[in-house]
């Protein structure tokens, strides 16, 4: 069932006064619909709703002119953040359109033992990404270097279950060193099969290393012990595909701009490249390039801990592997939620995230927001446009087991005048009831999944890639 958003959202009637549009940032987004559930249940044993799981982050590729993967992880209600395996779907015409096949590229078990002391765990897997360049691609008239070779990554770790309750502990409640000795990036290479009814695995999942550290502690040249994944894919870092770029955050929270190059010989990405560590209060970066400069976009740690949340970290880079710019934090919007960003489709720079300060309900995760954001003028940003909103879909999530919207991405534009994007609902609630006082229900867990809505623009534009 389709349901529309109309904008602007009465939200805005609650903005105060000196909040109220501050930008000159033109809108062309014209309307932004929303088109149901885009993933509602695993159908592998193991992962099942009847296991206890459902989707829970989700990132998308063009494989070829008219086949799309949907990556997304699995996660259940034994704690919080009890993220499990990692699931493809390869699906026909559209992001949306008929799944074709669906597998497993790596599965959580729960007697994983990383520190090899006889502590077992859940091996968690989460915020999963893909990118690569489509098969039949065509740049520049020619065809790509790199075309129908795919990267996966995703972020691994170790969780406890209490085994006196089945319920997974925090990890402030477990080893201190569980989670430094566990937490990688791991990733994965394939491409669309001859009979693109499938995909073939080209390189095995792997811990992700940089090129010259292959074995040993240190994993990259970078000063750092363990990386973790965020939650935007790669993007082109030069014109014919065949470099990608995306950044790290790591254990002191720093971020590094990372690069990947197509190596012509192995027929395989590696990681040639690490940028200048940039120390700060950063978690989950999001690259775009934008002009002739790069733009990153970061939450920061402490946001979290503030009941009316945080600004942006917003660094606008001319090179990612070599300068070390002056962070910008902008007055608005201010977020204790995940952030992404991207550069859509009409060439503007958009955030995705919450504001309990303009959420019409005081609430930290509902509704989810887009907004546009101009670098040439210090970052700001336009009014919030609303991407979903719990009462709006009607969405059937008790009060006391609150609701979470977040997760926001906009998938590669594949031409026309509207681009996809998706994000996650959830209940907060969890089987342990201490979490919120209350368990979750049956019937919180119904619409938990990721969804997904259209952005229509006031003109179509060219897909990110051209095909014969």
């Amino acid at each position: 069932m389709q349901r529309f958003f109309p904008h602007p959202f009465v939200v805005q009637r609650r903005l105060p006064a000196q909040r109220a549009c501050q930008s000159e940032v033109v809108h062309l987004i014209a309307e932004i619909r929303h088109q149901g559930k885009l993933l509602h249940e695993c159908p592998h044993p193991g992962e099942t709703r009847a296991d206890g799981f459902y989707p829970g982050h989700a990132n998308a590729a063009q494989l070829s002119r008219n086949r799309f993967l949907i990556i997304y992880s699995t996660r259940g209600w034994r704690g919080t953040d009890d993220n499990t395996s990692i699931i493809y779907q390869l699906r026909s015409d559209a992001y949306d359109g008929p799944v074709i096949t669906e597998g497993i590229l790596t599965k959580s078990i729960d007697d994983w033992d990383p520190l090899g002391n006889g502590e077992r765990c859940v091996k968690a897997h989460v915020h999963p990404v893909v990118f690569g360049v489509p098969s039949g691609a065509m740049i520049k008239g020619k065809p790509a270097p790199s075309a129908n070779l795919f990267v996966a990554k995703w972020e691994r770790l170790g969780r406890r279950i209490d085994p006196a309750t089945g319920f997974m502990l925090n990890v402030k409640e477990t080893n201190p060193w569980l989670h430094a000795g566990s937490s990688a990036v791991e990733w994965m290479q394939f491409r669309l099969n001859e009979a693109a009814d499938d995909i073939e695995i080209v390189r095995p999942v792997d811990t992700l290393r940089q090129r010259g550290f292959n074995e040993g502690y240190a994993f990259c040249d970078a000063p750092v012990r363990y990386m973790r994944q965020t939650m935007t894919p790669a993007v082109p870092f030069n014109d014919d595909g065949s470099e990608w770029i995306d950044y790290g955050y790591f254990d002191h929270n720093e971020i590094a701009a990372l690069k990947y190059c197509y190596n012509v010989d192995r027929g395989v990405y590696e990681w040639t490249q690490t940028g200048p560590v940039i120390p700060g209060d950063f978690t989950e970066p999001s690259v775009a390039r934008y002009r002739d400069s790069w733009i990153v976009a970061v939450r920061l740690w402490s946001s979290m801990r503030i009941a009316g949340g945080g600004p942006v970290t917003w660094l606008r880079i001319d090179d990612p592997f070599t300068d070390v710019p002056e962070p910008v934090l902008p007055s608005q919007p201010r977020t204790t939620s995940p952030i992404t960003m991207f550069r859509c489709a009409d060439g503007a720079i958009r955030l995705i995230t919450n504001d309990p300060n303009i959420s019409p309900y005081g609430h930290q995760r509902d509704p989810i927001y887009i907004w546009d954001v101009d670098p040439d003028r210090q970052f700001t940003a336009g009014e919030p446009r609303v991407l979903f909103y719990k009462r709006g879909a009607g969405i059937a999530i008790r009060e006391e087991a609150g609701i979470a919207v977040d997760q926001g991405k906009f998938l590669p534009h594949t031409g026309g005048c509207t681009q996809t994007v998706v994000h996650r609902v959830r209940p907060v609630a969890t089987n342990d009831p201490k979490k919120l006082g209350a368990a979750v229900a049956e019937a919180d867990k119904e619409p938990a999944g990721m969804y997904y809505a259209t952005v229509r623009y006031a003109e179509s534009y060219p897909g990110m890639w051209a095909f014969e």
